[in-house]
């Protein structure tokens, strides 16, 4: 009798206890629960019009989707330089170019070295950059609600940010302490073809000012110009003077106290006038610089002749 309670005892606790056990094992290999805690997996990813996808896999499914994650181009891309973005719609990835670069520059190299990408390389919207030489011109601009970098090749001499055609002339301010004295430039192509900016005369600017009635100030420049290395009329202020380049870029005018203009035809020296009986002409000296008149012949049927 002792015995039988025993055995009921045990077989009651192997009828409680295998179910359980039974069912534990079933839940451990039931992939429901797991897939609900982690329905995707990342597998991989991938590039595609400048945008990174990220792979996930359905862990329930098997099937794999890709998810578009971020946008590639930002930063200094070639040309341009972009900030990212995403599409008010839906969300997806996307950049814009706010400003435009100078130069282009490998994304590598400017990973690598930053100075290559500096803000001295930017141009912003509606900016524009002139090369050193001044031969191309780089324009940012807006087309169509884009940010376009356009080059523009140039003819001409590049001073001082402006680029001038040739033969024009213009006026720069001369280095030195005498606000009045400018230097006037010009625009020429060297004996090798390229354009050259020279000083071909110097400027002296005087301001002239009144006071209207109404107390309002007015004012005018009266300009007076010297030929590079010419020396002036004496009667234009009483004695000769001359521009000359004193270092590269400079003007400066010097006065020539003694100065005796002389002129030079055929090996004959004269100051004044000079009868030409060999070319029938009378010679004119100026300021050093001869000049041709006509000269009429005492035979009349022969007119007047000119050379």
């Amino acid at each position: 009798m002792s015995t039988n309670p025993q055995k009921m005892l045990l077989l009651i606790f192997i009828s409680l206890c295998v179910p359980s056990s039974l069912a534990l094992v079933d839940s451990i290999h039931n992939t429901e629960d797991t897939g609900d805690l982690y329905p995707m997996v990342r597998q991989d990813q991938f590039e595609k019009n400048f945008v990174v996808f990220e792979v996930f896999n359905d862990f329930k499914t098997g099937e794999n989707i890709s998810d578009p994650s971020y946008s590639t181009r930002f930063g200094v891309y070639p040309g341009l330089y972009w900030e990212s973005s995403h599409r008010d719609e839906d969300d997806y990835p996307d950049e814009e170019a706010v400003a435009c670069a100078y130069r282009d520059v490998d994304p590598y190299r400017a990973y690598q070295k930053q100075d290559l990408v500096s803000d001295q390389s930017r141009i912003e919207v509606g900016q524009s950059r002139m090369s050193a030489n001044g031969t191309v011109r780089v324009k940012c601009r807006r087309f169509d609600g884009h940010v376009r970098r356009v080059s523009e090749a140039l003819s001409g001499c590049y001073y001082n940010g402006t680029v001038y055609r040739i033969h024009e002339e213009w006026d720069e301010p001369n280095p030195g302490n005498d606000t009045s004295l400018w230097k006037v430039m010009s625009c020429q192509r060297s004996e090798n073809g390229y354009f050259e900016s020279k000083l071909v005369r110097c400027s002296i600017h005087k301001t002239h000012s009144w006071t209207n009635a109404d107390n309002s100030v007015g004012s005018y420049v009266i300009k007076r110009d010297y030929i590079l290395n010419i020396i002036s009329d004496r009667y234009r202020e009483g004695q000769w003077k001359k521009c000359v380049e004193s270092e590269p870029g400079v003007a400066k005018i010097e006065e020539v106290p003694d100065y005796e203009p002389v002129c030079k035809v055929d090996n004959v020296v004269f100051k004044d006038i000079y009868d030409d009986d060999v070319k029938g002409v009378v010679w004119y000296c100026h300021i050093g610089r001869n000049e041709k008149r006509r000269k009429f012949s005492s035979n009349l049927n022969s007119g007047m002749c000119e050379f």
